[in-house]
């Protein structure tokens, strides 16, 4: 009867895998690289889309003693972009001059409109006369027909960029510069490794040109994306070839041989694959995250088939471990389950994949290998333990205790997602320099406009200019390009105004009859529009038909006319402090729920036994960050959960007290401590700082375990029993 029942369940086993397998082949999920969209949910996937678009942009320095040569060099590099994947803004600016020219009366900077309005004619001369003797722009018209140049002025005004613009030489700290500032298609931005192949191109244009007293420099989101990527995965590379090479050698060393890296590596293939599998049924894409959290997490599997390796002596292997090995899965996944009611996606993901990828590894152990792994090591060697006396253990409690209450109080938080990153020192040079050109620190805010149609909406942005130009901060807008039909009137009646109070005084260069012209002039010749020249305008602020965005400049204030801004570097650290305040919420109902789970199979003494090692491994990880002034991050709080899944495993499993238990759990240490080691000498902070903390969190499990467990694991409390 038993074993029928065990055919059955590998039946059933092998027809899960098979379905998991065609829904792979007939709907296979796609893979997401946006960290942002692992932290918002859909509701909050505006400031996702909109963080996307403006980090796809890329800025070409170009460096040289020669203005001539800066401007050559700049346009040469453009001209070998690929004009259909990126391009530049300013150039098509330059191809709606003559619709400004047309309707040159109805236009007036913010800067202008003001002044015009509070009568502050001298400033309005001022600028005027700054603007015709301004040597980098020469004046647009007719000086007769715009005696104020007040279209000059409009144009100047409308780029933020510290009046720079492409390709345009200028002289800085006795240099000069010439900036080609690209903007990448959407679709590409959106997908990471076209973009990475695109990004080589620009490096490889900018070595072959960086010569003859020529440097190029690289700026952007993207930039840094492709630096970081080609280095992480030389580094990830590296330490799986290490990790790879180091477990080969320990199953070698003990085993003798090296036939169980077989079904190892089977039922971890396996585990993933399902953990994929199901993940893929439920979400329709998969943070790249999840993949990095869950498949680490997997490695817990490579306990369960150390254990039945190292206990194999030709009896009833399963028989011996299966209490430990069913404990050790309910544990690890009561942990997760939690997960599920997170706020989040990223959890959600890894909860499912991983809860998914631990069953699939338990049951192959169960079901497969007493079919397939009989006596499959002969022979072991003997592994020399950690025996800690009770009185020096007692010591390092009482030390762990001391340090980790004086850590947790020095304890800092970090959830600025940009200090997960530290860039090379070229490219942080690269980032200063093009601040320092034009004359900007990054720092946007964006006002999301909705209305019933473009004029609507193109009101509605006039009254942020206005209140924005009040407080001295830059902006962009589709209205800063083309002003409402309604402002292009006010335009007109200001600047019919000034014609009326100081043309005859201030214009004295001009002839008596066109001074007449200029006042008399009814400006009746339409209203400028949005039509298909400034098609590249309204699709870089128009979201839809119905909404657009205002780009503000170093804006700290709050809503303007019930309009919310969004701040990215706020609006991202308030999105993963939110995150990190979550996952500590969550970690005392998970200790809880172990707790009562470990206390139904066991006792609540035992419970506690077993859960003690992982409470003071977390501690004494916090604890240890806040001594050496290490803030805590978003990524620190999710490996605590890794550090539960593996830490409570050796705990189980000491518990049990199973032949050989002390061999098994000191391996599966080793191995994960090894490859997490190797982690935190990645040069991503993100990965280097998640590597650390799990390596010293598994380190101080196992010892922890080695203390309160001890060698007797559970027999003195079933014995007692």
């Amino acid at each position: 009867m038993h074993n029928k029942i065990i055919n059955i369940l590998r039946i059933l086993f092998i027809l899960i895998l098979i379905f998991l397998g065609l829904s792979v082949i007939f709907r296979p999920a796609g893979t997401e690289t946006n960290i942002l969209k692992a932290l918002f949910s859909q509701s909050e996937n505006i400031l996702v889309d909109l963080s996307t678009r403006f980090s796809a942009r890329i800025n070409v320095i170009v460096e040289s003693d020669k203005p001539e040569k800066s401007e050559e060099i700049s346009r040469t590099f453009y001209g070998k972009v690929d004009k259909e994947k990126m391009h530049t803004s300013n150039t098509d600016v330059h191809g709606i001059i003559s619709d400004y020219e047309k309707y040159h009366n109805n236009l007036l900077s913010a800067k202008t409109y003001n002044l015009l309005k509070t009568k502050q004619y001298e400033k309005v001369e001022g600028n005027s006369l700054e603007a015709l003797y301004n040597p980098i722009m020469q004046p647009i018209g007719s000086i007769e027909d715009d005696p104020f140049l007040l279209l000059t002025d409009f144009v100047m005004n409308l780029s933020e960029n510290g009046g720079v613009s492409d390709f345009t030489p200028f002289e800085y700290n006795g240099k000069y510069y010439s900036l080609v500032m690209l903007t990448v298609d959407n679709d590409l931005a959106l997908s990471p490794t076209i973009l990475n192949d695109e990004i080589k191109v620009l490096v490889d244009t900018q070595e072959e040109l960086s010569n003859n007293g020529v440097k190029i420099y690289l700026t952007g989101a993207p930039v840094h994306s492709y630096y970081a990527s080609s280095r992480s995965m030389f580094e990830i590379n590296l330490i799986c070839i290490l990790s790879t090479l180091f477990v080969i050698g320990l199953v070698f060393g003990y085993f003798k041989s090296l036939k169980p890296l077989i079904p190892i590596a089977i039922s971890i293939g396996t585990g993933i694959f399902t953990g994929y599998a199901l993940t893929s049924l439920i979400f329709k894409d998969i943070h790249i995250l999840t993949f990095v959290f869950s498949t680490t997490l997997i490695g817990i599997c490579v306990d369960y088939s150390l254990h039945y390796f190292v206990s194999d002596e030709g009896k009833d292997t399963v028989k011996e471990i299966f209490k430990s090995l069913t404990v050790s899965l309910l544990t690890t996944v009561s942990a997760f389950v939690v997960l599920l009611f997170a706020n989040f996606i990223l959890l959600k993901q890894i909860a499912v994949f991983t809860i998914t990828g631990l069953t699939t590894v338990y049951g192959i152990v169960v079901l497969f290998y007493p079919l397939f792994c009989k006596n499959l090591t002969t022979e072991k060697r003997s592994i020399k333990h950690l025996n800690i006396p009770d009185r020096y253990g007692k010591i390092i409690l009482c030390t762990v205790f001391v340090l980790a209450l004086t850590g947790i109080f020095r304890t800092t938080f970090d959830d600025n997602i940009k200090n997960m990153y530290v860039p090379p020192k070229f490219l942080v040079h690269a980032e200063k320099l093009f601040g320092e050109l034009v004359k900007s620190n990054g720092d946007l805010s964006i006002f999301v406009v909705k209305g019933d149609n473009l004029e609507d909406i193109l009101q509605k942005e006039e009254t942020i200019h206005d209140k924005l130009t009040g407080q001295g901060i830059s902006f962009q807008s589709l209205s800063k390009y083309v002003p409402s039909e309604k402002r292009q009137r006010e335009n007109q009646t200001l600047r019919r105004q000034l014609y009326k109070d100081k043309l005859d005084e201030y214009a004295q260069f001009l002839p008596e009859a066109q001074r007449y012209k200029l006042v008399s002039q009814n400006f009746g010749n339409g209203f400028l529009t949005a039509g298909n020249d400034f098609t590249f305008i309204k699709n870089n602020f128009l979201i839809d038909r119905n909404t657009s965005i205002v780009i503000a400049y170093n804006y700290q204030g709050g809503e303007i006319n019930g309009i919310k801004p969004i701040n990215f570097k706020k609006d991202i650290s308030a999105q993963i402090r939110k995150c990190r305040l979550i996952c500590l919420s969550l970690l005392l109902p998970i200790f809880g729920l172990l707790y009562l789970l470990l206390s139904k199979i066991y006792d609540f003494k035992s419970a506690l036994k077993i859960i003690s090692p992982s409470i003071c491994a977390v501690i004494f990880v916090f604890g240890l960050l806040g001594l050496f002034k290490c803030p805590v991050n978003f990524f620190h709080i999710l490996a605590v959960f890794l550090i539960i899944g593996f830490g409570l495993d050796y705990s189980v499993f000491r518990f049990a007290g199973a032949k050989k238990f002390e061999d098994a759990v000191l391996m599966s240490c080793l191995t994960s401590v090894f490859s997490f080691a190797l982690l935190a000498c990645a040069g991503f902070k993100l990965v280097s700082s998640l590597g650390t903390v799990l390596a010293i969190g598994l380190l101080s499990s196992y010892i922890f375990s080695v203390i309160l467990i001890g060698k007797t694991g559970g027999q003195e409390v079933r014995r007692s029993s």
